[in-house]
């Protein structure tokens, strides 16, 4: 509002001529009170918010919204000068930071300008630069887990995580980022318990990476007589300890408890006759039956029962049918399959093949070759789609 009156009066200002002419004199005695006013509110305005506010908008370009927000932090709301923060800024140039690279930090961690530099962040961020890392891996590991500065014998714990992903910065980097109490958990006492446990079921140092790296975070958190139950669960559904997909299911149901992955077997059970051995079956082709939710479950059991007539028990063979979008992918292509087979194209075929294929895939194998035969083909599948091209 501010910005366009004062380009009204620079138009006004730019011509005497304007200042001459009656009608636009006028207006301009009654835009000047208006423009004072409107000053006046924003610098009323400026003025109530905390000074941590106002100098995170000023120095590092932070909305005013987002200022106000991060000045509640306690830490931050007691700065009442430019002395500490500008003492830290100071600090972290003397490192090697470029100025983009402090805004960078500024702009993840606001709370490191409430930093005392001589007694907490020096010795820190001085032991994290001996260790390597320095600049952009400096900003990068601040970013992806602030704790790491505000916790005690964090860089121990960096270096024990650095070693075990053999020293790869970038994997490193993203399993703090996704677990951010890995830098809080005592090595000796928690964490290498639970990796020995983990190893005596097959999963080396490269497979507990992957888990951490996909953002489970509970993987090191939860009590030990949880893993092992998850881990015997997998074993009793007969997957080898040493497979590619023990680890799958173990990513898929990691995080879950005792009580959860019985209820779901249950669910299963009761409300669609599958035995116990059918869980495990299509849990063995596809780990995320007992991942996803019951609602997603439900409804499209729902539609393979009621409008493709599968028998429920038959979706054991073909569990990944579950998994997929029903406004997507398996009304649309159900509805292709009808319209084919009631014109005498691709009878019989099942509802698990065409599902299974990739988009580009079912156009050219349902779609393309019978265009021409079964005119609207086209607009019927995208339309069952609600106009939106599945994926």
């Amino acid at each position: 509002m501010s910005s366009f009156l004062a380009k009204r009066i620079l138009l006004f200002s730019s011509s005497s001529s304007l200042f001459h002419h009656h009608h636009h004199f006028h207006q301009l005695v009654l835009l000047t009170p208006l423009l004072r006013h409107s000053l006046s509110t924003q610098s009323q305005q400026s003025k109530e918010l905390p000074f941590i506010a106002q100098y995170l908008i000023s120095s590092f370009a932070f909305s005013p919204a987002r200022a106000l927000n991060c000045s509640a932090d306690s830490h931050l709301r007691a700065i009442k000068s430019k002395e500490r923060p500008e003492e830290v800024v100071t600090f972290l140039k003397g490192t090697g930071l470029s100025h983009d690279q402090i805004n960078a930090v500024v702009s993840f961690h606001p709370r490191i300008l409430a930093y005392n530099v001589e007694r907490t962040l020096e010795p820190k961020v001085r032991e994290f630069i001996d260790a390597g890392f320095s600049g952009e891996l400096l900003v990068r590991l601040i970013r992806n887990n602030p704790n790491a500065l505000e916790r005690k014998d964090t860089l121990s714990r960096l270096l024990f995580w650095r070693d075990f992903v053999g020293s790869n910065n970038e994997i490193l980097l993203k399993i703090i980022k996704r677990n951010r109490l890995l830098v809080v958990f005592d090595i000796d006492k928690h964490i290498v318990p639970r990796i020995n446990l983990f190893k005596e079921y097959g999963l080396s140092n490269q497979d507990i990476a992957r888990v951490l790296a996909n953002g489970y975070s509970s993987c090191m958190s939860r009590k030990l007589e949880t893993y092992k139950h998850i881990l015997d669960f997998i074993e009793e559904a007969g997957i080898p300890r040493n497979s590619g997909m023990f680890l799958m299911c173990f990513k898929a149901i990691g995080t879950f408890s005792k009580d959860t992955i019985e209820q779901k077997m249950e669910f299963f059970k009761m409300t669609y006759g599958w035995s116990k051995d059918d869980v495990y079956s299509a849990f063995k082709k596809f780990p995320s039956i007992l991942s996803m939710s019951m609602d997603k479950v439900k409804s499209n059991m729902n539609f393979l029962i009621r409008e493709a007539k599968l028998e429920p028990r038959s979706i054991v063979s073909w569990p990944h049918l579950l998994g997929y979008s029903l406004q997507k992918r398996l009304v649309p292509r159900h509805h292709v399959l009808n319209i084919l087979g009631s014109n005498g194209f691709k009878k019989n075929v099942s509802l698990w093949s065409a599902c299974a294929l990739t988009e580009k895939r079912f156009l050219e194998k349902y779609i393309e070759p019978y265009k021409k035969d079964v005119p609207g083909l086209s607009e019927d599948y995208f339309a069952a789609c609600g106009s939106n091209i599945p994926v």
